[in-house]
């Protein structure tokens, strides 16, 4: 671990630093699942990673990685607006989600994201959604649907705010995710295709992958592939 930013205090503990033409990346959603797993890959090949975590999160699963971390809440715009200002990040990741019955950081937090990194400058934007906006609703088993349906509601407001933004984005739309061990049974399709669960690990192999290739710039890719390990398949109506 390197170091903690503070919201509200970043502009001030920034003020000695000196600046550089590349701090490296943000990532929103690092402290677990897939946003963990792109961390683990940009950290371990000597990518610089800052880490936009809240107050109350587990660093747990970050502390062992060379990452810095912005704390603050993404539904608050002035700390995201600091956070993305407190340096020149080259791109910036988003993995946030939100549950039923909570204000929808997936739009909100978004929105706050699309805001800042536009009047900074920061061109680069990948954000991982969920199948089910737009044509990708084709990729949903339709016994899934209606339980589905404010989730998908919530993501298809969030990359319609983001296509409508002037960033370089790539928006990654996987379905059934687990943790197991990567498989490498995946690949990114710009049609919706049939697909089985897949490991965040491979998810986030791809993420990286479009991070690294121009050729994703404003794109909309969706993941397939299958986890052979997958006890849950929501692609069985008997689950």
């Amino acid at each position: 671990m390197r170091s903690s930013l503070w919201g509200l205090t970043a502009a001030a503990i920034l003020l000695a630093a000196p600046a550089h033409g590349d701090d490296g990346v943000l990532i929103f959603g690092a402290t677990r699942n897939t946003g963990l797993e792109i961390a683990k890959i940009l950290a371990g090949r000597g990518e610089a990673v800052t880490a936009f975590v809240r107050p109350t999160s587990n660093l747990e699963n970050l502390e062992p990685l060379d990452v810095d971390y912005f704390v603050g809440d993404a539904l608050n715009s002035g700390d995201v607006h600091r956070a993305i200002a407190s340096r020149k990040f080259k791109a910036i990741f988003s993995t946030l989600g939100s549950r039923l019955g909570e204000i929808p950081v997936d739009v909100v937090g978004t929105v706050n994201i699309l805001d800042a990194a536009q009047s900074e400058g920061i061109d680069r934007l990948i954000v991982v959604t969920i199948v089910g906006p737009g044509e990708s609703i084709l990729m949903v088993p339709e016994h899934l649907r209606e339980s589905h349906a404010w989730a998908i509601e919530i993501k298809d407001e969030a990359e319609r705010h983001i296509m409508a933004s002037h960033l370089d984005y790539t928006i990654i739309r996987p379905a059934q995710l687990t943790s197991n061990p990567r498989s490498g049974i995946i690949r990114l399709s710009l049609e919706p295709q049939p697909t089985g669960p897949v490991t965040r690990g491979d998810l986030a192999d791809m993420v990286v992958w479009t991070y690294d290739n121009d050729e994703s710039v404003r794109k909309v890719y969706h993941v397939v592939g299958d986890d052979p390990l997958a006890e849950l398949r929501m692609d069985d109506p008997s689950h």
